[in-house]
């Protein structure tokens, strides 16, 4: 059996509230003797805090729920990392929700962290393809009413902190690149073009084009998901477009196009250029190395710890927006056309 705060206190012959006054540190007069004693029983008797007991007092868990829409992507499992890294530079502790980019799942782990009182909820994807989804997602927000950081896959929302990564300039600079080489049957292989995310990542596809004057042939997206069967599926389709570069809108969906021009013995860059999105580890690792627009994870994870710790010190404060600047990381797999 657990062993509890009035244990201690018998243990050392002296009463409950004493036993919290000295493992509280409170400012109290209290002899050195007896604070010896009340620590020696704490630790022959391995006495450990109810935490539950603690935050209904404290009203504080001292824990922050992240939920993520996809852990088995390197990028949500960098971006965690890095997250939980510097929350617990916080004394904070996090649970860790994967939702699998299902907004059913989404709400339920909003309820869950709610009933288990967590201070704050790092939410890392409310944009659903389903409009509706993500209003039911923002009501729930609504009503159980915890502090919220959002980031990457945000939605326009006031009332909450937002940490966002400028996705129109991610898709303007990688078409920006591959026309500079030359390429103009430039074809995107997306996720759900539905979601903010893809939207946007297209429409910096669209003004690159039309700085060069160049109309934009609605044949050449590919959608599909955010993952490496994309690519697998979007090369022959593609290719059937006479495409001399893709634009892969996650480094996941390029992984799936190197691994489909092996079976069409094509050549990365020889016979087609591929950039992709994130940067993630791999990246620079894979032959040839993968030309990526990079989101700066540890830029986001500390704009996101830094407005949870605004919120949890003043709920009703400003709500800030960050927009993040991508950065172009030019390697092996982009060439100028033949």
């Amino acid at each position: 059996m657990r062993t509890t705060i009035k244990d201690v206190a018998r243990a050392a012959g002296v009463s409950p509230s004493t036993v919290s006054l000295i493992l509280n540190e409170k400012p109290v007069s209290i002899s050195h003797d007896t604070r010896e004693k009340v620590l020696r029983a704490v630790k022959e008797l391995r006495y450990r805090p109810n935490q539950l007991a603690v935050g209904l007092v404290t009203k504080t868990t001292n824990t922050i729920g992240l939920i993520l829409p996809d852990s088995n992507n390197p990028f949500f499992a960098a971006l965690s990392n890095q997250i939980e890294m510097r929350l617990r530079h916080e004394n904070l502790n996090v649970i860790i929700g994967n939702t699998g980019g299902d907004p059913k799942i989404t709400r339920e782990y909003l309820r869950i962290f709610s009933d288990r009182r967590v201070d704050g909820i790092v939410l890392a994807q409310l944009d659903f393809e389903d409009a509706e989804e993500t209003v039911k997602c923002q009501e729930l927000l609504k009503d159980i009413d915890i502090p919220v950081v959002y980031v990457d896959r945000v939605t326009d929302d006031g009332n909450h902190v937002t940490v966002a990564v400028d996705q129109t300039q991610i898709g303007y600079l990688a078409t920006k690149h591959l026309l500079e080489l030359g390429h103009r049957r430039i074809g995107c292989a997306s996720g759900p073009i539905t979601l903010n995310v893809n939207v946007q990542r297209y429409a910096g596809y669209r003004k690159a084009f039309a700085e060069y004057g160049i109309p934009v042939d609605t044949e050449l997206l590919f959608c599909d998901t955010l993952s490496i069967e994309c690519g697998n599926r979007a090369l022959p389709c593609l290719l059937g477009q006479n495409v001399t570069a893709i634009f892969a809108f996650n480094d996941m969906i390029a992984y799936g196009v190197y691994k489909e021009c092996r079976s069409y013995n094509l050549s990365i860059p020889r016979d087609l250029s591929v950039v992709g999105v994130d940067d993630i580890a791999f990246s620079d690792i894979i032959d040839p190395p993968l030309t990526t627009v990079a989101q700066p994870i540890c830029e986001i994870a500390e704009h996101a710890v830094d407005g949870m710790l605004q919120l949890l010190q003043n709920p009703k404060g400003k709500k800030p927006i960050s927009q993040l600047t991508p950065i172009l990381k030019v390697r092996g797999s982009t060439a100028r056309i033949r």
